[in-house]
């Protein structure tokens, strides 16, 4: 890991192993900057909601959305997804 960081860091540069490249690519439709940007945004959703470093990640339900299905625990499945996401 590089320097440590303080509140006043206004760039930084890491090194991303493959699949936190994967992650911000997809979350960014390709492009790595929109990714990370839509991380923020998500720990922002997150963090309002309650959510704080060292929780479970369990209590953001991530994964389960409504699926027409009388089950609550179906998991959404790809196809909802990407109809979802556009």
């Amino acid at each position: 890991m590089g320097r440590p960081s303080n509140p006043q860091t206004r760039y930084f540069q890491r090194t991303l192993s493959d699949p936190q490249r994967m992650i911000l690519l997809a979350a960014g439709k390709g492009n790595l900057c929109r990714g990370f940007e839509n991380v923020l945004d998500l720990y922002s959703h997150a963090h309002n909601e309650g959510f704080r470093p060292g929780d479970d990640l369990s209590i953001l339900n991530i994964g389960h959305a409504t699926t027409n299905s009388p089950n609550p625990s179906d998991l959404v499945r790809d196809d909802i997804r990407e109809s979802v996401r556009e």
